[in-house]
């Protein structure tokens, strides 16, 4: 069983879809019995790193926010 998502055109392993969600567009998936796609593991690598890096600029960003109006205050 897989999970399909027809904006991406994309069948993903059910470990990959959070929720049923598809782990590129955040669209929703549909179950389908056709087997997963050549390219989905590569596909969700990149993703989860996408998410990460943006994560970590998040991180940064609220750090140097607060550490500007610690300075401020001072």
């Amino acid at each position: 069983m897989t999970y399909y998502c027809s904006e991406c055109v994309m069948n993903w392993w059910p470990y990959q879809c959070a929720e049923g969600c598809c782990p590129e567009c955040g669209g929703g998936t549909s179950r389908s019995r056709e087997p997963v796609s050549e390219d989905a593991d590569a596909r969700h690598r990149a993703v989860l790193a996408a998410k990460i890096k943006r994560d970590r600029y998040e991180r940064f960003e609220a750090y140097y926010a607060a550490r500007e109006q610690q300075h401020r205050a001072a």
